[in-house]
C-alpha cells in the first residue's frame, strides 16, 4: 500500500520543503515464507526514542564519511551519466526513524550541490518500524527544508525485494542494522534457548545454526542490493562484528538482561517457557566470516569490495560513568540512561517471549537492569566492520 503526505506548505514539486512518500507492506515473497511462524513472530524494531539516546551508534557516521565523500568527489560533471532530470538516490537500509543518518545525509547533499547545484535528491529510508516517528522527524529536520529533496519511507525489511528502487540507488548505506537476522523465514521456536539470550553467547558448536542463518540472510541482502544499486553506484556497510573474546558488541547488556530474566524465573514470576522464548534474534559475525562471505561468486560478481576494516567505538556511557566518581545521583542517571539504550533495541523481542499476562513486567525488567548497571558498571563497546563496495557495471554477454 502506498500513501503520500506533505509537510505544511509543501508544493507538489518540493521546491520549498521535501515531499514524503510512505510505502507500507511486507514486500515480496521470500524463501521460507512457505513455513510461517506458528508462534508470535520476532520482528525486532527500535523504540521511538532510540535515535535520541543511541550515542554510540551515532558515532560511526564520521567513520563512513571520508570514503563516501571521496566517491562523490570522483563523480563526473554528468553525475555518473544519469539521465537529465533523474534524481540522485541515497538509500538507508535499516533507517529506524531516519534521525541517525540525517546529519550524514545533509553533508552528502551539501557536498553534491557544490558540484551539481540543480541536482534533485531522492532519500529512501527502509525499515520495518512504524513510519510515524519518521514523519515526526522529517517535519522538523533540516533535510526537509532543502530545495529539490524528497523522501520516501518503505515500511519493509531490508531483506525484502524493493522493486520500486530497481537499478536507481546511487549510494546505499546500512549502519548498525545488519546484525539483525531475518526472522520471517523461520519459525519463532528457532530462537528459543534454555540457557542463553543471544547467539554470540553460545559455544561454537551450538552457534552453527545461527551462522548458517546469518549466511543465508546476507546472501539475500546482497541479492536484493544487486537489484537496487545502479551500475557504478556504491554500497557502504557498517555492521557490528565479533572481534573475539567475550567482549562482543553490547555483551554487558545481553548478559545482564539474561540475568534479570533468570532472576524473575527463579522468583516464580515467569515460566520456563517464557524464559526459553526470551531471545534477541541477532548475530555478530566475525570479520573472517564476513570477508569469506562477500568473496563468494554470487556476491563478488555484482559487487567489487573496495575496502574492509574493523574498529571499536568506545562506550560513551562507560566514560561518563567513570567521571561521576562518588556522585551517586549522576551514576544512577547514567545507569538508567544505559538501560534505556538496551531497552530501545531489545524490548520488542522481550515482549515476544513474555505471555500477555506478564507484559506488566517490562518496566520492572529494565528497572532491574538499570540497578545492575548502577551496582556493576560495564562498558558496551561497539565493534564494527566497515565495508565499501562498488556495484559492477555488468554488460549482457560478458
Amino acid at each position: 500500500m502506498e500513501s503520500d503526505s506533505f509537510c505544511p506548505g509543501v508544493s507538489s514539486r518540493g521546491a520549498k520543503r521535501g515531499r514524503i512518500t510512505i510505502f507500507i507492506g511486507t514486500g515480496g515473497h521470500m524463501p521460507g515464507d512457505d513455513h510461517p511462524a506458528t508462534h508470535l513472530q520476532y520482528l525486532p524494531s527500535m523504540t521511538s526514542d532510540y535515535s535520541r539516546i543511541s550515542d554510540t551508534a551515532k558515532a560511526i557516521d564520521p567513520c563512513i564519511e571520508p570514503a563516501l565523500l571521496s566517491y562523490l568527489a570522483s563523480l563526473p560533471s554528468s553525475a555518473a551519466g544519469k539521465q537529465p532530470g533523474s534524481p540522485f538516490v541515497i538509500a538507508d537500509y535499516g533507517a529506524a526513524d531516519g534521525v541517525n543518518s540525517s546529519q550524514l545525509f545533509e553533508r552528502i547533499i551539501r557536498f553534491l550541490r557544490k558540484k551539481h547545484p540543480l541536482m534533485s535528491i531522492r532519500l529512501v529510508y527502509i525499515d520495518i518500524a512504524d513510519p510515524a516517528p519518521f514523519h515526526h522527524f522529517w517535519k522538523g529536520s533540516g533535510l526537509s527544508g532543502l530545495p529539490r529533496v524528497e523522501a520516501e519511507y518503505f515500511q519493509r525489511s531490508f531483506y525484502d525485494p524493493l522493486p520500486d528502487l530497481a537499478g536507481s540507488v546511487d549510494i546505499g548505506i546500512s549502519s548498525t542494522s545488519l546484525h539483525w537476522l531475518n526472522t520471517k523465514t523461520v519459525d519463532a521456536r528457532f530462537f528459543h534457548h534454555p540457557t542463553l539470550i543471544q547467539a554470540n553467547q553460545l559455544p561454537a558448536s551450538e552457534r552453527k545454526k545461527f551462522v548458517r542463518k546469518w549466511i543465508g540472510d546476507w546472501r539475500v541482502f546482497f541479492r536484493e542490493r544487486s537489484r537496487d544499486i545502479a551500475p557504478e553506484g556504491m554500497l557502504y556497510l557498517a555492521t557490528l562484528t565479533d572481534l573475539g573474546g567475550d567482549r562482543w558488541p553490547a555483551s554487558a547488556g545481553y548478559n545482564n538482561l539474561r540475568a534479570v530474566c533468570v532472576s524473575l524465573y527463579q522468583e516464580g514470576r515467569i515460566s520456563k517457557q517464557e524464559l526459553d522464548a526470551i531471545f534477541i534474534p541477532d548475530y555478530f559475525a566475525t570479520p573472517e566470516e564476513i570477508a569469506s562471505l562477500v568473496a563468494e561468486e554470487g556476491i563478488s560478481q555484482h559487487f567489487s569490495l573496495k575496502s574492509l576494516k574493523t574498529l571499536t567505538v568506545p562506550c560513551a556511557y562507560r566514560c561518563r560513568m567513570q567521571d561521576t566518581g562518588n556522585d551517586a545521583r549522576k551514576r544512577q542517571h547514567l545507569a538508567y540512561s544505559l538501560a534505556r539504550v538496551v531497552r530501545a533495541w531489545s524490548e520488542s523481542s522481550i515482549r515476544v517471549g513474555l505471555s500477555p499476562d506478564h507484559e506488566d513486567l517490562i518496566d520492572e525488567i529494565y528497572r532491574r537492569l538499570a540497578e545492575r548497571f548502577f551496582e556493576r558498571p560495564e562498558g558496551l563497546p561497539y565493534q564494527y566492520c566497515l565495508m565499501e563496495f562498488l556495484k559492477r557495471n555488468i554488460i549482457p554477454g560478458d
